[in-house]
């Protein structure tokens, strides 16, 4: 009896370790990991008190930040980089997603394929770059990025016209991961 007890701590702390970790690296509305939409520069080191924090100190600390903020972990891989919203310096307004363990709860992340986004969410809006091609998504916080190199050859270069979403190929892999928050 005291084997089968044993078991299932070990078993319930190994899931809920594991819960842990994947909200650790969920993307959801209004939140990204530990952080969410409504939490203040201020708070960014209590946050991430796990991870280091380059960036303006005297701007974190102070709420009033005008700058971009990187998080890595204390390994030193990077997680996010954090831009604030650039007319009102006490919040983050858009989030670079750097880890590929960010997962939205569709299962999209930086290892994942245009098909693969196309399958899970549906597409609002494709905007051209020089070098990308911009895929919004309705109804989310978040977009992608797709290298125009993963497109056929003849919308590589040249003009920037317009792209459908047929046109670009299932197995293009996404360059980004962006969140934006309007305020």
């Amino acid at each position: 009896m005291k084997k089968y007890l044993a078991l299932i701590a070990v078993a319930s702390t190994t899931l809920l370790s594991c819960n842990n970790s994947n909200q650790s690296f969920g993307i959801e509305k209004d939140r990204v990991g530990n952080f969410h939409k409504e939490d203040q520069i201020k708070d960014l080191y209590r946050i991430f008190s796990k991870d280091s924090i380059v960036g303006d100190s005297l701007g974190i600390v102070s709420g009033n930040l005008n700058s971009r903020v990187a998080v890595f972990e204390k390994g030193g891989a990077p997680l996010l980089t954090l831009n604030p919203v650039s007319d009102s310096v006490n919040y983050i307004g858009s989030i670079k997603i750097q880890d590929e363990r960010f997962n939205t709860p569709k299962g999209i992340n930086l290892n994942s394929t245009f098909g693969a986004l196309s399958k899970a969410y549906d597409i609002d809006n494709i905007q051209t770059t020089f070098s990308s091609v911009i895929v919004s998504l309705k109804g989310e916080d978040f977009y992608v990025t797709i290298d125009r190199k993963e497109l056929p050859e003849d919308l590589r270069y040249g003009s920037i016209g317009p792209v459908e979403a047929i046109q670009i190929p299932d197995t293009a892999p996404l360059k980004s991961l962006m969140i934006s928050w309007q305020r």
